[in-house]
């Protein structure tokens, strides 16, 4: 059985991982990796001995929705297989050759909580010391880097207002949410789901009444691409609510990574010895690559299927194109060796 087939078998919705965690030590164990599970839950091994510090950064939890596990004509599906354990997986079986290096230590962490709150990334951020580079497990494709996230935030609004007959000139707590609303989508009328555009979504809408109060909460949730001003986000907010409550909540930031380093080239160097021709891609989601961008080093995201099939009742990863991105991220890191 392939390490991700193990690694799917094992359920790990967010906030329940650490069964999938304890595996993936064991595994890394197994393949002669110094491995634990650090404060936060995060699943970490180490090989090689080298001063350049290269983060090989995953995530064990997956978003919910049980899904059965099997293998079909050379096709994992279940869930998790592609968002994103098949990342994950690659990046321990590649490291795997690089345990006698000398010029590179390699650290593989499989977080927790990327699907919701992203604690595991934070732990790394806030206590681990900066790498020199990074690869994000995330699902490009094999012949495919992802050098750019878009960034998000959600915005709750709730308002209460006394009960009013209906035959009076007052607007309702529901009219005041939903003038509120189309404010926000007039102040950002270029609304879209491609990578320079602000995409607002409306997530849930609940009014109720008690017969004394009305009450109206909303959620909306923001994607945000590069160089969007948050402030005047806030402002535009500010002068659209009126006498309701409104939180911005979880502001990431968009990220942008370059492409003239030596990881990019290492990565490019991977996939055309492979017989592929490099492709780049931005995404409209996010990822903890978002958070990790604070370090300022290279950094780019990298890892086997078909992104589209995220969250999906037909998730599937193909093993070939895994094996495929063993072989990549072997090349890629053995080229890092001589940097």
């Amino acid at each position: 059985m392939t390490l991700v087939e193990h690694l799917v078998r094992v359920p790990s919705v967010s906030g329940d991982e650490a069964a999938v965690a304890q595996l993936l030590v064991q595994q890394m164990q197994q393949r002669g990796f110094e491995s634990h599970v650090d404060e936060a839950g995060n699943a970490v091994g180490r090989v090689g001995a080298g001063p350049l510090q290269v983060y090989l950064v995953g995530h064990l939890d997956t978003v919910p929705g049980a899904l059965p596990v099997y293998v079909k004509d050379d096709l994992l599906f279940g869930r998790g297989s592609v968002d994103a354990k098949g990342s994950l997986a690659a990046f321990v079986e590649a490291a795997v050759g690089l345990k006698g290096s000398d010029a590179l230590s390699l650290t593989v962490i499989g977080c927790v909580g990327e699907e919701a709150d992203s604690r595991g990334a934070h732990h790394v951020l806030n206590t681990y010391p900066p790498a020199d580079y990074v690869i994000i497990g995330e699902p490009s494709g094999w012949d495919a880097l992802t050098l750019g996230y878009k960034g998000s935030l959600s915005v709750e609004y709730f308002l209460k207002k006394p009960q009013t007959h209906r035959g009076a000139p007052v607007s309702t707590p529901a009219e005041d949410a939903v003038a509120f609303y189309h404010a926000l989508c007039a102040a950002y009328p270029q609304r879209g789901y491609g990578f320079e555009a602000v995409s607002l979504n409306l997530i849930a809408f609940h009014t109720d009444n008690d017969g004394v109060a009305e009450t109206a909460r909303m959620y909306l949730n923001v994607r945000t691409p590069p160089g969007f001003d948050h402030s005047a986000f806030e402002k535009t907010v500010k002068t659209a609510t009126h006498d309701a409550q409104v939180e911005i909540n979880d502001p990431i930031p968009a990220v942008l990574a370059g492409k003239q380093n030596p990881l990019v080239r290492a990565l490019l160097g991977g996939i055309r010895a492979q017989g592929a021709r490099p492709r780049f891609k931005r995404k409209t989601g996010t990822s903890d690559m978002n958070l990790l961008q604070a370090w300022g080093c290279p950094m780019l995201a990298y890892g086997p299927g078909d992104s589209s099939l995220d969250h999906t009742p037909n998730e599937h990863l193909s093993l070939a194109e895994y094996d495929q991105s063993i072989k990549v991220l072997t090349h890629a890191l053995k080229n890092l060796e001589t940097v």
